[in-house]
């Protein structure tokens, strides 16, 4: 195929004073969130509540362990 100074022109851009007079044809984007997005948001706070009240289990019940473990050992120095 062969280019001319045709298919140049039909490929010039529109200058912006020109568009600032259309009004009709443009996107409008919607100010509401999209559901899909606000169940997953949901989903992931709900996943991370879990994780986070797991981790404070296992905090604790190491602390107790630990705490045991400790009564025990002061409990075999003071019966020497």
């Amino acid at each position: 195929m062969a280019s001319n100074d045709n298919d140049r022109d039909a490929l010039e851009s529109i200058d912006l004073a020109s568009l600032q007079a259309v009004t009709g044809g443009r996107i409008s984007r919607s100010s509401a969130p999209d559901p899909a997005v606000l169940q997953g948001i949901k989903q992931l706070a709900e996943i991370i509540s879990a994780v986070g009240q797991n981790l404070a289990q296992t905090k604790a019940a190491g602390s107790q362990q630990m705490m045991q473990m400790m009564q025990q050992m002061m409990q075999a120095r003071g019966g020497r």
